[in-house]
């Protein structure tokens, strides 16, 4: 039974709270974690079904379906990460969880509006210098979380999430690091074992079988390393939230 922090934790326990939720929550979450995986991919599904070849995809004018495809796609991607999020905080909690898609879907608009404007600012970011784009990175990564769990818009949830991290934020990118390493080699375990079973379920066509072995790929990704990574993102918001009202705290012991 995984339950909340209530006290700021040592990057260990981070890492390890994010396990603990990820196994607590796994059958809560795995199928908006399917979805969310595999919804993205509709439009590489239409070109393979349509049967172009691999420079045809990367190369050639795309039509409307195409494109159609792709938005909507990309729209259900965002909706049904959006539902993890939900689902993994309500478990944390300790409730049932229900609701979680409809409540991602009444925020759906604010969430687009969120992502444009973090994709901005890391464009400005990269284009000034490297080094801030990098900066970025790490302090808007819980503005996702701050908008679907408070009652805040796209705007303030990038702000907060960058006051929030800003003064732990190296110690927040040594965890996202850690947290990055491990996704990489679950990605790499998923490659090879989709590379594995793939010639076997396409028949022996070679082309057939690295379309196979993507989609097993995105679709074993989506259902165990999504909720990690929100369980991982979750647990450093819930850290940070700690430490900044534990200075709040210290701080007004030391004005009284």
């Amino acid at each position: 039974m995984y339950s909340k922090p209530t006290s700021p934790q040592s990057i260990g326990q981070v890492l390890d709270g994010s396990f603990r939720l990820t196994a607590a929550a796994f059958g809560r979450s795995w199928i908006f974690a399917l979805f969310a995986g595999i919804s993205g991919y509709a439009a590489s599904v239409y070109q393979f079904t349509r049967g172009d070849s691999l420079a045809e995809a990367v190369t050639a004018p795309q039509d409307a379906m195409y494109w159609t495809l792709y938005c909507v796609g990309l729209l259900a991607s965002v909706l049904f990460y959006s539902a993890i999020y939900l689902r993994i905080d309500s478990v944390a909690d300790g409730s049932i969880g229900a609701g979680a898609l409809r409540s991602a879907l009444r925020k759906l608009p604010l969430l687009i509006a969120l992502i444009i404007l973090n994709m901005l600012a890391l464009m400005v970011g990269f284009i000034l210098l490297i080094v801030p784009g990098l900066i970025l990175i790490v302090s808007l990564v819980l503005a996702m979380p701050i908008l679907l769990l408070e009652d805040k818009g796209p705007i303030d949830s990038l702000t907060s999430s960058h006051k929030l991290v800003w003064g732990n934020w190296w110690r927040t990118a040594a965890i996202l690091t850690v947290g990055g390493i491990i996704i990489f080699v679950l990605y790499m375990i998923l490659g090879l074992l989709a590379a594995a079973v793939a010639p076997f379920l396409a028949g022996g066509e070679a082309a057939v079988a690295a379309v196979v072995s993507l989609f097993i790929v995105l679709a074993l990704a989506g259902i165990l390393i999504s909720p990690y990574f929100v369980s991982l993102i979750l647990n450093i918001y819930w850290d940070l939230k700690l430490r900044r009202e534990g200075g709040d705290l210290s701080a007004r012991a030391e004005a009284v």
